[in-house]
């Protein structure tokens, strides 16, 4: 594992997401608590987690055809929709959080632009293969 790479990672997508980065933290699938951020997070790393593997567990149960490797989360909120907070799964062992204003950036930037670029670079940050 490479932290200064995964710091540089997040720093580039404070930038990509031109000021509309709230707070981003890569944190651990097993305890929920955060390696790396920017403005941390850690209770959010924490509960978002137990979310993320809740909402796994029920798919699975649920018998819907989504693949494991579609198990990211994505939730807007507030009145207008301003705020979107993200949970990708990196690999096995680590998920990157994100909250966002949308108020400042787009859903299209994150899509398109920074989760493309972005999580096969913190793949190899962390000495990941695969998800």
């Amino acid at each position: 594992m490479n932290l200064k790479q995964v710091n540089e990672c997040l720093a580039e997508t404070e930038d990509q997401l031109m000021g509309g980065l709230a707070a981003t933290d890569v944190f651990s699938k097993q305890s929920g608590m955060s390696i790396a951020g920017i403005r941390t997070a850690p209770k959010a790393c924490a509960l978002f987690n137990v979310v993320c593997e809740r909402t796994i567990d029920s798919v699975k149960k649920s018998g819907l055809p989504i693949p494991q490797e579609l198990s990211s989360l994505i939730i807007t909120l507030g009145e207008d929709e301003n705020v979107l907070i993200a949970v990708i799964d990196i690999d096995t062992k680590y998920r990157w959080g994100l909250a966002i204003d949308l108020t400042k950036t787009s859903m299209g930037v994150l899509i398109s632009v920074v989760l493309p670029d972005m999580v096969p670079r913190l793949r190899s940050a962390l000495g990941s293969r695969a998800s």
